[in-house]
């Protein structure tokens, strides 16, 4: 997972210096041939289409759903934490030269995204086992599960666009593309 925590501490780390950006191809393979993606799909399907009568068996004590609920993202999480140190050991690199300070501030901010939705997701696994547990109430986790999860995917989404955004204007600068 990323170490940089702040935009002081990235500067404090000597990555300005160093001048992080990301390895287009590598990082667009991994994107495109890595499994993270359809298992999200699957899991959001899965949670997010649940009809009434799953929320009543969430919070039946007879029934196993929370549970199933729990490992699936469980399931989720290891994926995207692989997911992500394949992107940070082949997608993301430093280079010596600096060659632009902007494109080492996103690659550096979009790094850190990876921490931050795993901590995300890791919270979310944590209220749906409480629930698992009885450690809550059932029936309000149960949306509460669903809202966070959401915004999650939400939260994803928008990292996944600005790597693609940034990948992207990488490409154009090195093929020389614009006007």
């Amino acid at each position: 997972m990323s170490t940089w925590i702040s935009e002081t501490d990235f500067r404090q780390s000597g990555a300005a210096a160093a001048g992080i950006t990301i390895n287009v191809p590598f990082l667009q393979e991994i994107k495109t041939d890595y499994g993270f993606r359809e298992l999200l799909n699957r899991v959001y399907h899965e949670i997010m289409h649940a009809s009434g009568n799953r929320i009543q068996r969430f919070a039946s004590q007879s029934d196993n759903y929370a549970q199933q609920v729990a490992e699936r993202l469980s399931d989720l999480r290891d994926e995207m934490e692989t997911y992500f140190a394949l992107e940070e050991c082949y997608g993301y690199f430093q280079h010596s030269a600096l060659q632009n300070p902007n494109v080492s501030r996103n690659a550096s901010s979009l790094q850190q995204d990876h921490e931050a939705l795993f901590l995300q997701l890791s919270e979310i696994i944590e209220t749906t086992w409480q629930v698992v547990y009885r450690e809550s109430s059932p029936p309000v986790q149960f949306q509460q599960i669903t809202d966070s999860f959401e915004r999650f995917c939400r939260d994803l989404a928008k990292h996944e666009q600005a790597e693609m955004e940034l990948m992207m204007r990488l490409c154009n600068e090195d093929f020389g593309v614009g006007d």
